[in-house]
C-alpha cells in the first residue's frame, strides 16, 4: 500500500473514532441531562472535541440525536437477536429480556430512548426514525412468536404480529412508569413480567 493510501486510511480511522467518541458523549449527556441539556456544545465539551467536529459529522443537533437513536437501537436489536437465537426455552429467554430491562434502566439507555421519543413529538424526521426503530423490534418479536408456535404447535389466540405488538407495548409501558417513579408496590411490573414467563412455560409444557 502506498504512503498516500495509508494516510487516507488513517484519516478515515481517525474520523470514525471521533464520530464514535461524539456519539458516546451524546449518549452520556442525554442520560444525565435529558434532551434539553443535549446541546451540540455540551456534547462537544463532554467528548473533548471542537464544536465544529460535531457539526461536521452530524450536521447539528437533529442529526446527532437521530444517530444516537439509530446506534442505540441497533445495539438493542442485535442483543435481542443473539438472545432469541440461543438454544433454550422461550420462558428463560423472556426472563433474560426482563433482566435486560433492569440493566438498561441502570445504564441510562431507557431514559435516552424516551428522551428521544419526547423530542420526536415535535420533530417529524426524528419521529419517522423512531417508528422505523420500533418496527425492527416488533418484526423481530413477530418472527420469534411465529417460530415458537410452529415448533411447539401452540394454537395462538391472535396473530403473531398482534402478540409482538402487545409484548413491545408491555415493556415500553413498564419503562415509562418506572422512569417517572411508579413503584413496584403501586404497579408490580416485574411480577407481571415473571407471570408471563410462567404462562409461556405452561403453554410449552402442555
Amino acid at each position: 500500500m502506498s504512503s498516500g493510501a495509508k494516510s487516507v486510511d488513517q484519516r478515515v480511522a481517525r474520523g470514525d473514532a471521533t464520530r464514535e467518541q461524539i456519539l458516546a458523549a451524546a449518549r452520556e449527556v442525554i442520560a444525565a441531562d435529558g434532551y434539553r441539556g443535549a446541546s451540540t456544545r455540551a456534547v462537544a465539551e463532554r467528548a473533548g472535541v471542537q464544536l465544529s467536529l460535531v457539526h461536521y459529522h452530524f450536521g447539528g443537533k437533529r442529526g446527532l440525536l437521530a444517530a444516537v437513536l439509530e446506534y442505540e437501537n441497533e445495539r438493542l436489536v442485535e442483543r435481542q437477536r443473539e438472545l432469541f437465537a440461543k438454544e433454550e426455552p422461550l420462558a428463560d429467554k423472556w426472563r433474560t429480556a426482563c433482566a435486560y430491562l433492569q440493566e438498561d434502566l441502570r445504564s441510562g439507555y431507557v431514559r435516552i430512548l424516551w428522551e428521544l421519543w419526547a423530542a420526536a413529538l415535535t420533530d417529524e424526521d426524528l419521529a419517522r426514525r423512531w417508528r422505523e426503530a420500533m418496527a425492527q423490534w416488533r418484526l423481530l418479536l413477530e418472527g420469534v412468536v411465529s417460530e415458537w408456535a410452529s415448533i411447539t404447535r401452540v394454537d395462538l389466540p391472535m396473530p403473531p404480529r398482534a402478540i409482538a405488538t402487545l409484548v413491545a407495548n408491555t415493556f415500553q409501558g413498564a419503562e415509562v412508569e418506572i422512569l417517572v417513579g411508579v413503584s413496584e408496590e403501586d404497579a408490580p411490573h416485574y411480577d407481571a413480567l415473571e407471570a408471563v414467563a410462567d404462562l409461556i412455560g405452561r403453554l410449552q409444557a402442555a
